[in-house]
């Protein structure tokens, strides 16, 4: 027989958060925290201005060149309903006009963008009651490689998607360990945002809903539901773009900017480029989280990570990724660290934790100059030939 206690009981979640049911900001001055992202930020605007005095004011070959120049062609007189495409990623589209400066102002929005993902990296850290050793490693891991500078200051789309889906992931394990049923609808939303700001982003809901299923869950039978969750805004945003390109009589995914279909040239070069030692270089993260994941006895979050390098492959084969990106799939697997892995409790755990950071770090830096793309970047900074 059920009874109200058996309901309570059943619902009742295995992890509390917080007691009081608040959780303090970090820093918890509003000042003191927009100082701290300002702080954050400040180096990487500095290397936007940088490269827009070492390159002349030429983006030419990176994302925010690119973006800035599709914006200013948008056919805003026209009438053909399909020029709404090119509006997608929409968040990212509609913001670039807003910006002044064209890729220049770009970069430096990225770069502003880089320093609020820092900040909320240090406040879940916080929150979670990290050891100050680990704190420092996975900041400096996280901001001091080129890939974070190279796409915060030159991929706008990136750098909104990579700091949507970090924040999402953070609420998502909020939401899945500790039954913060707010926390779950707002990383649903942010998943949501991500995809609307990045087109490689496009599938990180599937990612969500992965790591959901898999995440140490506060009530044991929640694993769809918690899925669901995270994916429902996502799926609901592609709907909403497939009817209206079936409404309009254009097609399905017209209003979807990218090929979406399978280019078996491009699967060719992605088999070929895994084979090959910069492929082994570029799935070492993937590796690492795979690795440390089991170490620390979680292997089904370990899962996560190769979904994830998967999908954004994917989307590179799809034709979903814009000119000029690189380091997405690294920084991914930085951000999905930080939001999962659990407090460690003794030192063991603790050099463990540090130590794979500090692996990974390493792996940035030599990707950073195995990628032919962010070299010639660094080349342009350090005045040299791009």
């Amino acid at each position: 027989m059920t009874t109200a206690e058996s309901v309570f009981s059943r619902d009742a979640p295995l992890y509390v958060e917080s007691e009081s049911g608040h959780i303090d900001r970090y820093p918890q001055n509003l000042w003191l925290r927009w100082g701290l992202r300002l702080l954050a930020a400040s180096p990487f605007v500095l290397v936007a201005i940088w490269f827009q005095l070492s390159s002349g004011g030429d983006w030419t070959g990176t994302a925010n060149g690119a973006l800035a120049e599709r914006v200013d062609g948008l056919p805003w007189g026209s009438s053909d309903v399909a020029a709404l495409a090119e509006l997608y990623p929409i968040i990212s589209s509609v913001a670039a006009l807003i910006i002044p400066g064209g890729a220049f102002g770009l970069g430096v929005a990225g770069a502003l963008v880089g320093g609020l993902l820092i900040q909320l990296v240090i406040q879940s850290m916080q929150r979670k009651e990290f050891p100050p050793a680990v704190r420092v490693v996975f900041i400096i891991t996280l901001a001091l490689t080129p890939m974070f500078a190279y796409v915060m200051t030159t991929s706008f789309e990136a750098a909104l998607g990579l700091t949507f889906f970090g924040i999402g992931m953070i609420d998502l394990v909020r939401f899945v360990t500790y039954a913060n049923t707010q926390a779950g609808f707002r990383a649903g939303l942010l998943f949501a945002c991500s995809a609307l700001s990045d087109s490689t982003g496009l599938f990180v809901a599937i990612v969500a809903a992965v790591a959901a299923a898999f995440l140490v869950r506060s009530r044991s039978a929640a694993r769809a539901a918690n899925a669901i969750v995270v994916v429902f805004p996502t799926l609901a945003l592609l709907g909403s773009l497939v009817l209206l390109g079936l409404a309009f009589r254009l097609g399905p995914l017209a209003m979807i900017r990218g090929n979406l279909a399978w280019d078996a040239a491009r699967a060719e070069v992605v088999a070929a480029y895994l084979l090959s030692p910069s492929g082994l270089l570029y799935l070492a993260p993937t590796i690492v989280v795979v690795l440390t994941s089991i170490a620390l006895r979680y292997p089904g979050v370990g899962l996560v990570a190769p979904v994830m390098t998967g999908m954004i492959l994917l989307a590179f084969i799809l034709g979903l990724t814009p000119p000029g990106v690189a380091g997405i799939n690294y920084l991914l697997m930085l951000l999905l660290a930080v939001a999962v892995v659990p407090k460690p409790t003794t030192g063991v755990l603790v050099v463990l934790v540090c130590a794979t950071s500090v692996i990974l770090w390493g792996i940035g830096w030599a990707q950073a100059f195995d990628n032919d793309t962010v070299s010639a970047w660094m080349r342009v900074l350090t005045g040299g030939a791009p």
